[in-house]
């Protein structure tokens, strides 16, 4: 019967043992998997300002162009107003000088 109770005392002891090395394990896991997210964390906030300065420069880019792009459209639109006006200021001087030649 000793036999029995100290192969017993052998088993409970290993299981002991056992447990014990589980729990070590199971906290270095945890330590290592906070680590790791942590370490996400961090690369999803690089991740992150680098993306949105690209976005922002592209934004830039593009209001860049447009504004450029309706710079030119409206100098043509001025151009062809003057153009416009060319050709009707021999139309007007001949009116303002009849209407001033009329009236005296």
């Amino acid at each position: 019967m000793e036999k029995v109770w100290d192969e017993l005392k052998k088993i409970e002891a290993q299981a002991e043992q056992i447990r014990s090395e589980a729990q070590e394990r199971a906290k270095k896991i945890v330590l290592l998997a906070k680590q790791d997210s942590e370490k996400l964390i961090e690369n999803s906030k690089t991740y992150s300002e680098a993306e949105s300065r690209k976005r922002y420069s592209k934004a830039i880019e593009i209001a860049n162009l447009d504004r450029s792009t309706q710079l030119e459209a409206n100098d043509k639109a001025i151009d062809d107003l003057k153009t416009k006006a060319e050709k009707h200021m021999d139309k007007a001087v001949h009116a303002v000088l009849n209407a001033v030649i009329e009236d005296s």
